[in-house]
C-alpha cells in the first residue's frame, strides 16, 4: 500500500526568497565572488581539460531592481488589482529593472580582458554569450575545467568554483553552461503494446481503429475506452476486477477537443504559441500537415508555423538534422498539441543548440525579448540543482516573461515523484524547472472518453500507472510504469499564492514550492495520435499513439490561446478562489485498467494505481500532488475565469 510519509517533512536544503537565495557566502579573502558552483554530478575524473578546447556559456546579469521587478509581477498578475493585465513591453521592462548599460558593459569590458570573446549583449541585458579556450576560461574565473565520464558520456566540468572579482561580479547574477554534466531530457511517454502495425501506419485505418464498429472482442486497438477487449483476455489483476478493456488507438485531436467542450469557435485565432526544445526536425511542417491530412483535421496555413534557430547553429554533437537528435517526436507532439487545441494559433519553435541550461534559456530569452509570444510550453527538464547561478537565471526569464504577460508552462514530468513507485529505497526528488515558482507546471490525467466522437467523458482520474504481467498463469505483482509528476521543491521556498492554499502535507513542514499546479490529459495508455518520422518505422513517417506530460503541458498552451488575449503568469488566478475554472480530479482508489499483449505476454494496467504503490504522490479533494487543482475540463469554463 502507498505510503503517505510524504512530503519529506522539512526539506534539508538551503532556500530563500521565492526567486532564489543569492550566494550567501560568495566573498574569499581576496576579494573574489563564487558567480556559479563546481560540477554538481561529476561522474569519473578524466583529469584537466584540454586548454586549448573552446568553451561556450553564459553571464547572465542581475536585475537593477529585483524587489521592484518581483513586486510588479505580482500586481500584474493578481486578478483582483487593477493593475492586472497592465503588462509591459521588453523595453518597458529594461528601462524600469534591468542592469544598467554602463555596469553591463564594465562586466563585458572584464570579459575581454580576460581572452574571452562575447556575443551581442541581449536586448533586455539580460545575458551576453560568452566563449573562449579553457585555459582563458580557467584563469579568468579562477578554476579549473576538467572531463568528467558517466553513463557512458563524456563531458567537461568546473572541478572548483567559478569566481570572479567581487569589483565586476555586482552585476552579474552568474554564469551557466560551464558546467555540463546535468543534460535535460524531454518529458514524453511511449508504450510498449504489441502492436506492431502501428510502426509503419499512416492512416487511421491502418492502426486498426473502427470508429463505428461494434464492441466486442478483438486484437484491434479502440476508439474509445472499453470498445474492445481481447479475445480469451482473463480476468484482469487484483483488485481490478473482471475483465479490463484493450488499449486505445490515441486521441485524434477532433476526439480530445470534444472531451473539452472546444467548439468550431475555438480556434486561436490572432494569437501566438511558443515552444522551447533544442534541435529541430526540417520535415516538422510536412510531417504535421501529413498527420493532419491523415486524421482528418485541419492543415497548417502558410508561415503559420516559424523555427527559430540559435545563434551559432546546432551543436552537432546533440542534433543530427534528420534525426533531430532524438527530439523529433517531441517537437512534432509541442506542435501538433497545440495545433489541435488552438488550430489558428501561430506556432513558434525556439530551438535551442544543445540540451543545456544556457542554451534553453537562450532559446527562452529570444520568445520573451522580441515579446513574440503569448504563451509557451517546454516540454523538457532534469533534475533539481541548488547552484543558485541556475536556479536565479530561470527565475529571472519567467519573471520578466510574466511582466510582458506571456504565460510559462512546463511539464511536471512523467515518473512520479521519481522513486519508481518505491519511496523505501529512493528518495523523492523533484523535476526542474516545474518546480520553480515563477512557471506553471502542468500534470497528468488518465482520460477516457466512452464514444468515438469523444464528447463523452467515462471517466478522468490522476495518471499515476503500474503494470502487472501474466506468466504461467500467475501475476507477477504490480510494479510501477510512470505517471504525472509531483512533488515540493527542495530549493525554492513556499511562493506567496502558495500561503494557506495548500497543505503542510505537500509544501511540508518547512513549507517550499508544491507542484504540479494544474493537469491535463498525459497517460500514454489513452495517448494522443501524432505523425513523424519515425526511426522505429525505418524513419518514414507514421502515426503514433504518444503521451506524457508533454502532451498536457502543450495542449494546456494551445487552450490559453483560446481566451484571445494575454493572460500572463496563470498561478495567482489558479490559487485564487474558484482556481481558474478547473474540475478537481479526486479519489486514489484503482478501479480501472487496460490489458493488452507485450512481446506475447499478457499485461494489466492500472489507473491511478496510487493503492498498489509506496510513493508520496497522491490525489486528493482539493490540491494535490498529481493534478495540482484540477484540469480545464471545460474549456468555456476555464476561457472565461481567466478573462
Amino acid at each position: 500500500m502507498r505510503s503517505q510519509i510524504a512530503l519529506l517533512g522539512a526539506v534539508t536544503l538551503a532556500a530563500g526568497a521565492i526567486g532564489g537565495p543569492a550566494f550567501a557566502a560568495g566573498n574569499t579573502n581576496n576579494q573574489r565572488k563564487v558567480v556559479a558552483h563546481q560540477v554538481q554530478s561529476p561522474g569519473r575524473s578524466l583529469g584537466a581539460a584540454s586548454p586549448t578546447t573552446t568553451e561556450h556559456f553564459i553571464v547572465t546579469f542581475k536585475l537593477r531592481d529585483q524587489v521592484g521587478a518581483e513586486s510588479f509581477v505580482k500586481t500584474v498578475s493578481d486578478p483582483a488589482s487593477p493593475q492586472h493585465g497592465k503588462f509591459l513591453s521588453p523595453a518597458q521592462f529594461t528601462k524600469r529593472f534591468a542592469a544598467s548599460k554602463s555596469d553591463v558593459d564594465q562586466a563585458v569590458a572584464w570579459l575581454h580582458s580576460q581572452g574571452l570573446q562575447t556575443g551581442a549583449v541581449s536586448p533586455t541585458r539580460s545575458y551576453v554569450q560568452v566563449s573562449g579556450s579553457t585555459a582563458a576560461v580557467n584563469k579568468a574565473f579562477g578554476t579549473q575545467m576538467h572531463k568528467y565520464s558517466k553513463s557512458g558520456r563524456t563531458f567537461s566540468a568546473p572541478a572548483k568554483a567559478v569566481t570572479m572579482p567581487s569589483s565586476v561580479a555586482g552585476v552579474v547574477g552568474g554564469v551557466v553552461g560551464l558546467d555540463h554534466s546535468r543534460i535535460l531530457h524531454t518529458t514524453n511517454i511511449r508504450t510498449n503494446e504489441a502492436a506492431a502495425q502501428q510502426k509503419s501506419a499512416r492512416t487511421l485505418s491502418a492502426l486498426g481503429a473502427k470508429p463505428n464498429a461494434s464492441s466486442g472482442a478483438s486484437d484491434a486497438c479502440s476508439s474509445y475506452y472499453g470498445q474492445y477487449h481481447l479475445p480469451y483476455a482473463p480476468k484482469a489483476a487484483q483488485p481490478l476486477k473482471g475483465i479490463q478493456p484493450g488499449s486505445l488507438c490515441g486521441y485524434t485531436p477532433q476526439q480530445l477537443r470534444a472531451a473539452r467542450g472546444m467548439t468550431a469557435k475555438n480556434t486561436g485565432k490572432g494569437m501566438t504559441v511558443g515552444i522551447t526544445l533544442w534541435c529541430n526536425d526540417p520535415r516538422i511542417e510536412a510531417d504535421t500537415n501529413t498527420w493532419a491530412k491523415s486524421v482528418g483535421f485541419q492543415p497548417l496555413k502558410k508561415n503559420q508555423l516559424t523555427v527559430v534557430e540559435p545563434d551559432g547553429g546546432f551543436n552537432r554533437l546533440y542534433c543530427d538534422d534528420q534525426g533531430s537528435g532524438g527530439v523529433n517526436a517531441e517537437q512534432a507532439l509541442d506542435a501538433q498539441s497545440i495545433h489541435g487545441a488552438a488550430p489558428d494559433a501561430k506556432i513558434i519553435y525556439s530551438a535551442a543548440a544543445a540540451p543545456f541550461d544556457d542554451a534553453l534559456i537562450t532559446s527562452m530569452h529570444k520568445l520573451i525579448d522580441n515579446n513574440s509570444v503569448d504563451s509557451f510550453s517546454n516540454s523538457w527538464g532534469g533534475g533539481e540543482t541548488n547552484d543558485p547561478t541556475t536556479n536565479d537565471a530561470y527565475s529571472a526569464v519567467f519573471m520578466q516573461a510574466a511582466a510582458q504577460g506571456i504565460s510559462v508552462l512546463f511539464s511536471s514530468g512523467d515518473y512520479g515523484d521519481n522513486t519508481n513507485g518505491d519511496q523505501q529505497t529512493t528518495a523523492p526528488s523533484p523535476d526542474y524547472p516545474a518546480a520553480n515558482p515563477w512557471v506553471t507546471a502542468v500534470g497528468g490525467t488518465s482520460l477516457a472518453t466512452g464514444n468515438a466522437k469523444g464528447s463523452k467523458v467515462t471517466f478522468e482520474q490522476a495518471w499515476n500507472t503500474s503494470r502487472n504481467l501474466q506468466q504461467n498463469d500467475a501475476w507477477s505483482g504490480w510494479q510501477y510504469r510512470y505517471g504525472g509528476g509531483g512533488g515540493v521543491s527542495q530549493y525554492h521556498a513556499e511562493p506567496y499564492y502558495q500561503k494557506g492554499v495548500v497543505p503542510t502535507r505537500f509544501t511540508g513542514v518547512d513549507p517550499h514550492r508544491a507542484y504540479p499546479d494544474l493537469a491535463g490529459a498525459g497517460d500514454p495508455y489513452t495517448g494522443y495520435l501524432i505523425g513523424y518520422h519515425d526511426g522505429a518505422a525505418g524513419n518514414n513517417f507514421a502515426l503514433e499513439k504518444i503521451g506524457g506530460t508533454s502532451w498536457s503541458s502543450p495542449w494546456t498552451a494551445g487552450t490559453l490561446a483560446l481566451v484571445g488575449k494575454r493572460v500572463g503568469f496563470l498561478n495567482p488566478a489558479i490559487y485564487a478562489k474558484g482556481h481558474a475554472g478547473l474540475t478537481d480530479v479526486k479519489g486514489n482508489v484503482l478501479n480501472h485498467g487496460f490489458e493488452y499483449k507485450t512481446s506475447g505476454t499478457l499485461a494489466t494496467v492500472g489507473i491511478n494505481s496510487q493503492q498498489v504503490q509506496d510513493q508520496t504522490l497522491v490525489s486528493d479533494k482539493g490540491y494535490d500532488s498529481l493534478t495540482g487543482f484540477g484540469v480545464p475540463s471545460s474549456t468555456s469554463a476555464f476561457v472565461n475565469a481567466l478573462k
